[in-house]
């Protein structure tokens, strides 16, 4: 089936204005180093969702346990942290 997108999916890897991609912005598109969510938390001032116990490294473990309920709200913690430091950055970064 050929169905043609309705929408740009490759748009100008530069202009945020389409679509931000915080660690292409963090890193100056690769200039400088990758660090993980917990580190650009810390270093924004953003509550990180790493810090209540839980971390990725964990989440085999939890799935085998059935406790999905701790694995949705550490995604979520990851959603609200990637959120505040994408208001973090349009607020102070963003040119």
């Amino acid at each position: 089936m050929r169905i043609k997108p309705t929408r740009d999916l490759l748009p100008y890897r530069y202009d945020a204005s389409k679509h931000c991609d915080l660690l292409e912005q963090f890193t100056f598109y690769g200039a400088i180093r990758k660090f993980n969510l917990d580190f650009y938390c810390k270093a924004f001032g953003v509550d990180s969702p790493k810090s209540h116990g839980v971390t990725g490294l964990r989440l085999g473990t939890l799935w085998n346990e059935k406790r999905f309920r701790e694995i949705a709200e550490y995604c979520l913690g990851d959603l609200k942290a990637t959120a505040e430091l994408y208001r973090r950055w349009e607020a102070y970064l963003k040119v």
